[in-house]
């Protein structure tokens, strides 16, 4: 779905009344889990609980009302935007237990408002950890209904969401409008992009990259959808794109994106298919000049090879 459609339906959704007219007023058409479900829930320790006075963090203006967070130096940094209205703050992957205090202080103090909403991207827990905290003080949680699982199955120390949608959801929040849409499976199942018609501004974590190599082997990895992803994050009006980590990135940089990744799930195919051996492959596996640039190019590219060859050994019809 494109921003034109999505906004069409939302203004269809406000005539309806399902969002409140006049006043501004926050609400969503999410879907309600039931907490109580869950109340005695296992969890697992909290990786990203440990005091972290020195971490650096920060929260910067991006236009109007959107704001950045940022937790963590250098390749550890990690990245969510932040929408202020005076009706309340919607934060995005607080990603950690130990600066999500911080977080919430920082906005009540330059703003005066608490925390409404947090938008979980994806059930990793590198990005959602200290939702907790916001939703103790009475944020509303909100994932995609496939996010459910994996935080509660895997024993995620973080919020079970509570609100979810399949693939698109809206909240209105002081006046201001957030789009929440699950394009496919990509970089996991529970993916969503998180749009700012206002803004043109989108959140796409994971997916997107600023040129820098997607990360490690591919964990949780989807090749058709991430595909699909880079094609719709191209049909929207989005000129600012927050992918989590490092740097924000433009409609550009995930063109780059999608050629790097279509070469290379192609270049590895045809060395499936010519017979060769992992131990042969990897090493025959070219990489643009350009490419060879990015970020973490060293440390990542052997591994993203590894994991498009899992991908690719696990997706064709071979000899049986």
């Amino acid at each position: 779905m494109d921003v034109s459609k999505c906004v069409a339906l939302a203004l269809v959704v406000v005539v309806a009344g399902v969002f409140c007219s006049g006043s501004a007023q926050a609400s969503d058409n999410g879907i309600a889990v039931d907490q109580s479900k869950y109340v005695n829930r296992a969890i697992l320790p909290d990786f990203t609980a440990t005091e972290c006075p020195d971490n650096p963090r920060a929260l910067t203006q991006v236009k109007g009302n959107l704001y950045r967070h940022t937790t963590g130096a250098g390749l550890a940094v990690h990245s969510g935007l932040v929408l202020i209205t005076e009706e309340g703050a919607l934060v995005i992957d607080p990603a950690m237990t130990c600066t999500a205090g911080w977080l919430r202080d920082e906005i009540r103090k330059r703003f005066n408002v608490g925390v409404r909403y947090v938008v979980y991207t994806h059930a990793h827990t590198d990005h959602i950890s200290g939702a907790q905290v916001l939703q103790k003080d009475g944020a509303i949680v909100v994932a995609n209904m496939r996010a459910l699982e994996p935080i509660v199955g895997e024993k995620l120390p973080t919020a079970v969401p509570n609100r979810v949608f399949d693939e698109d959801m809206m909240i209105a929040l002081g006046g201001e409008t957030v789009l929440l849409h699950r394009v496919a499976p990509s970089h996991s199942d529970s993916m969503i992009m998180v749009l700012f018609p206002k803004y043109k501004a989108l959140q796409c974590t994971d997916v997107c990259e600023s040129k820098s190599m997607p990360y490690n082997d591919f964990l949780d990895f989807y090749y058709p959808g991430w595909i699909e992803t880079l094609d719709w994050v191209a049909a929207q009006d989005i000129d600012f794109i927050d992918v989590g980590h490092y740097t924000p990135a433009t409609k550009p940089d995930e063109a780059a994106l999608r050629a790097y990744m279509v070469d290379l799930h192609q270049q590895v195919l045809d060395l499936v298919r010519s017979g060769q051996s992992w131990d042969q492959l990897y090493r025959n596996v070219r990489f643009s000049d350009e490419v060879k640039k990015w970020t973490a190019f060293d440390t990542m590219h052997t591994l993203n090879v590894m994991g498009m060859y899992r991908w690719v050994s696990n997706h064709r019809r071979g000899e049986w």
